[in-house]
């Protein structure tokens, strides 16, 4: 912008110039001179040339929908073909007529930038006995108001920017219509006789989109006819999801594993797409009842005169959708909103799986939405998502026994599992939310369940405009929303799956290495014995949950951990006041150690707390002199044991400033074995001194390890007990108080091991200390509310879509892996019962998300095959159409039927081409192993084409923007 500021002049001038006549002096087409009775035209759409009267008529003859403006002495002013005199021929494409009407006719017709109103004749020769007056209107891509004796008319191209701008960008008709008003007749000086354009177009407008779904559909090549379509036949299926004969392999019951085949469904309501009660409202049925993505409303609401009232007790009153079940508001509305079911990873629509919710979200709307939604599936599993699973799956089959057997799933055939998303299962009560967890569901990957919610956000913009129309509008309003949603998720998995797969893969690693790093340092016995607790709880969902405590297990007591806490700091205290003892190598060493934990002691101390400044001075003054009493007698031990140190503190003295005042007691340098440089401590210290504390270090190293565990347990227990129990501002800032003094001690058992580790380094190397690994911050955690890879989670989800629901769940600042603290030296000893549950639920999570992630990696990887079997497929599909409909039909349809199902084809094998040079240009080579398989298929496929059509087939490059490019 900066660099274009100073030609702001520079452009208006430009655009002032074109205001003026011209230079020309004669009419650049026939060379005739311009005079003073001359009229002068120009075209927007042609350029911005001049010309005389009779070129501007002849020019014009077969384009009579151009902006004409007409020179008035001193200015250009808004002109048509309709002003001049020109009439357009019909069923000639504005050519002569041998034969034309005799009544020249008047049509106002809408186009894209203008509302022309122009003069026309039908044609009355040989053709018109094929054509009627509607055909001819057709054939030339003007869409009438009316059946009999239209007056107005739209474009094809106005029609279709309309379309798209409404599923795109949620454009009314009124807001449309006046637009293109504003554009032809700016100031209004010549009011456009529009009077009932308005309505006029909305009709045009609606009956084209159902036209252009069942276009795409298919149905026109059906020698049965339009009335011959099924319900749901004119969806759009997802080109990812599992389609049996489709694309998924012949045989593929018997191939393993079973979970690259199921279906993943997600279904929820959505309150915001509620419709009013009109007092006005006529009988308006939707185009296609049940032909696309709405259930079909007769069978649908006999169904629901069954269930006038329902009554279902919830054991889990966490979540507010089941008290809202029957409660929701509904004054004033025809229903409160809409019930949907999604195919949970890839967030297309299914089939007739939309419905109207009449009150709230009651189980008979859903349970009905999705039947219909899974009708015909040959799956031998189906997973649902629902926020109300829980709950709404406990007498799921008891219902359906009750519904028509046209809807019933054959539960004998294929097998239903449940599971709540991710996020939503926060809203849960603590027992449900682990239950029910699709992160503990086998082979649904990584998939959050939450595509839905994306789906509904999608679609809320929609809803400003819906909740005013006819019961019918609203149904084909929200029909052509959801059949554009369809078609952009599928086009865009050329890019969202191989970005998907780069993020699996890398997740899949981290948390592969995380967990084999962990599960090899227990024992075998303790693992196959929380993996057959895994298998059993699988196979069986009443036996022991291994992701949740034992019972009996659930942590200390409030008051047992005060005592604990007081307990041990009593010891501390007591520990630094008690006398040093040097009678042997192994009492000075742990005399030395005893002063380190008083330094440590003394820093935290100095960090303060909860007491008076005076206090606190007094505290640690009290402390320092302690702690300098027993250093005059360790110093003298020292002489004994490690003389090599007492050189190095008499030269540290020497090379101190007397000016500065002496370190403090936290500061002095013990120069144990440790402290002491490797040359210095070979020949200054006693021997066999150094392997003692190293020692003394290994089993300060491994104390702290099993303090540590136990002190996160505690605080992990705490947590969850206030979330779950505090109520108060006095009990919350109690609690926070004792948890606040558990993270200290936390603190300061890692900063123990720390120190012990590295002292073994300065004595070891780091070569022989490989047992005792780097502690970061990172490793120290115990969180049992969230997934650990919640961040890449969140972006496997957020790939491909627009929108994400807010207050999606709360997202960790960091990714983190199952820490290895926890299974140290084996694990837990089983007399520490509590803290051995939450290390099993631990490992039992931490192996469910490496699985999950490997899931993942092999359905995306499954994922991209289908896709391009499917565009296979769908191009075979419309090679078929050419020819499907040959009987009583002109030769003009059935060449039409040819070529638009020519064109269906070659763009469905355009789709796969470009998928496919995308995937293997790709650097990520786990996207061209998922193509290899099918590549050599598809290579196959457009090697055919290409000699069918030739070398100079056009590429996806130039695929147009016509109305019927869509797949």
């Amino acid at each position: 912008m900066g660099a274009w500021r100073p030609y702001v002049q520079r452009f208006l001038d430009g655009l002032i110039k074109r205001q003026a006549q011209g230079e020309d002096d004669k009419c650049p087409s026939c060379g005739d001179a311009w005079t003073a009775n001359t009229r002068r035209f120009r075209c927007t759409d042609c350029g911005e040339f001049v010309q005389c009267l009779k070129c501007t008529l002849k020019r014009h003859t077969l384009t009579p929908l151009h902006r004409i403006k007409e020179w008035k002495s001193a200015f250009w002013a808004p002109s048509s073909i309709n002003a001049l005199g020109g009439i357009y021929q019909l069923g000639h494409g504005g050519n002569t007529c041998p034969r034309p009407a005799p009544v020249a006719r008047t049509m106002v017709v809408v186009d894209c930038q203008y509302i022309h109103t122009i003069k026309f004749r039908y044609c009355g020769c040989d053709k018109a006995d094929r054509a009627q007056d509607l055909d001819q209107l057709l054939a030339n891509g003007w869409y009438p108001a009316t059946i009999t004796d239209p007056a107005t008319c739209a474009t094809f191209g106005a029609l279709e920017l309309y379309r798209l701008l409404n599923v795109v960008g949620n454009i009314n008709v009124h807001d449309f219509v006046g637009t293109v008003e504003r554009l032809t007749d700016p100031a209004q000086v010549n009011k456009v006789p529009v009077s009932d354009r308005y309505k006029a177009f909305g009709l045009m407008a609606r009956q084209w989109a159902f036209l252009m779904r069942l276009l795409r559909a298919g149905r026109g090549h059906d020698p049965a006819g339009v009335a011959n379509t099924k319900n749901g036949e004119c969806g759009v299926l997802c080109w990812t999801c599992p389609h049996d004969k489709i694309n998924i392999p012949e045989g593929w019951r018997d191939v393993s594993p079973e979970f690259l085949y199921m279906l993943l469904l997600a279904m929820d309501a959505n309150f915001r797409l509620k419709s009013r009660l009109r007092s006005n409202a006529r009988d308006d049925p939707p185009l296609g009842d049940g032909w696309g993505h709405m259930v079909e409303e007769g069978p649908y609401k006999k169904h629901l005169r069954g269930y006038v009232a329902e009554k279902d007790v919830s054991t889990c009153i966490a979540f507010a959708a089941l008290m809202q079940k029957d409660t929701r508001m509904t004054t004033g509305l025809r229903c409160s909103g809409v019930g949907g079911v999604v195919c949970a990873r890839h967030e297309l629509v299914r089939p007739q799986g939309v419905g109207d919710l009449q009150k709230g979200e009651r189980y008979s709307n859903m349970d009905y939405i999705l039947l219909c939604a899974v009708l015909g599936i040959t799956a031998m599993y189906v997973v649902i998502s629902y926020d109300i699973a829980c709950q709404w799956r406990i007498h799921f089959e008891e219902r359906m026994a009750k519904m028509p057997n046209k809807v019933q799933l054959n539960v004998k055939q294929t097998t239903v599992l449940y599971g709540l998303p991710v996020w939503h299962a926060a809203a849960h009560e603590r027992s449900c939310q682990v239950q029910n967890s699709l992160s503990y569901v086998p082979g649904v990957g990584r998939t959050d369940g939450e595509g839905i919610e994306r789906t509904w956000a999608d679609f809320n913009p929609l809803a400003w405009a819906t909740k005013e129309m006819g019961a019918g509008a609203r149904h084909d309003a929200i029909e052509d929303k959801i059949d554009h949603h369809n078609f952009e998720k599928n086009i865009n998995q050329g890019t969202t799956l191989p970005r998907k797969l780069i993020l699996a893969i890398e997740e899949r690693d981290r948390q592969v290495a995380a967990f084999t790093q962990v599960d090899a340092t227990l024992k075998k016995e303790l693992r196959k014995t929380w993996q057959k607790q895994v298998d059993d709880w699988v196979e069986d969902r009443t036996k022991p949950n291994p992701y949740t405590l034992a019972a009996g297990a659930e942590g200390p007591s409030e008051a047992s951990i005060r005592l604990t806490l007081t307990r041990e700091e009593a010891q501390e205290a007591a520990t630094g006041g008690a006398k040093l003892d040097g009678s042997s190598m192994t009492a000075f060493l742990a005399a030395g150690l005893q002063l380190e934990e008083s330094q440590r002691r003394i820093k935290r101390e100095v960090k303060g707390r909860t007491l008076l400044a005076s206090d606190l001075n007094e505290r640690i003054a009290e402390m320092r002199l302690a702690f300098f009493s027993k250093l005059s007698k360790f110093r003298k031990l020292q002489a004994v044991y490690m003389p090599g140190a007492v050189r190095e503190v008499e030269h540290e003295e020497d090379a101190r400033d007397p000016d500065l005042p002496p370190p403090k007691a936290e500061d002095v340098v013990l120069y144990l074995p440790s402290g002491l440089r490797s040359a210095v401590r070979e020949g200054g210290c006693r021997g066999g001194l150094p392997a003692m504390e190293g020692k003394l270090r290994e089993g300060q190293c491994r104390d702290a390890l099993v303090r540590l565990r136990s002190a996160l347990h505690t605080k992990g227990h705490l947590l969850l007990w206030r979330d779950d129990s505090v109520v108060g501002q006095r009990a919350a800032t109690r609690a926070n108080t004792l948890i606040n003094r558990v993270g200290e001690r936390v603190n300061a058992t890692a900063g123990k091991y720390r120190g012990a580790r590295q002292a073994l380094l300065s004595l070891k190397g780091a070569e022989s200390c490989t047992a005792w690994r780097e502690l970061k911050a990172a490793d120290i955690q115990l969180d049992e509310e969230r997934d650990v890879d919640t961040n890449a989670r969140k972006k496997l989800g957020l790939i491909g879509s627009k929108y994400w629901r807010r207050g999606a769940g709360t997202i960790s600042s960091r990714d983190k892996t199952f820490s290895w603290i926890w299974t140290e030296g084996g694990g837990p000893g089983e007399d520490e019962q509590a803290l051995h549950d939450s290390v099993r639920v631990e490992w039992s999570k931490a192996k469910a998300r490496k699985e999950r992630w490997e899931e993942e990696v092999e359905l995306l990887r499954e994922e991209m095959k289908r896709v391009l079997r499917f565009l296979r497929w769908r191009a075979l599909w419309w090679e078929e159409r050419r020819s499907s409909r040959m009987e009583n039909v002109t030769p003009e349809l059935r060449a039409g039927l040819d070529a638009y199902a020519a064109r269906q084809a070659w763009i469905a094998r355009e789709v796969a081409r470009k998928f496919q040079r995308t995937w293997a240009t790709s650097a990520a080579t786990a996207v061209r192993y998922a193509i290899a398989e099918e590549g050599v298929l598809m290579e196959g496929m457009v090697a055919l084409v290409r000699a069918e059509e030739g070398d100079d087939a056009p590429g996806m490059g130039e695929v147009d923007s016509d109305e019927d490019t869509a797949v």
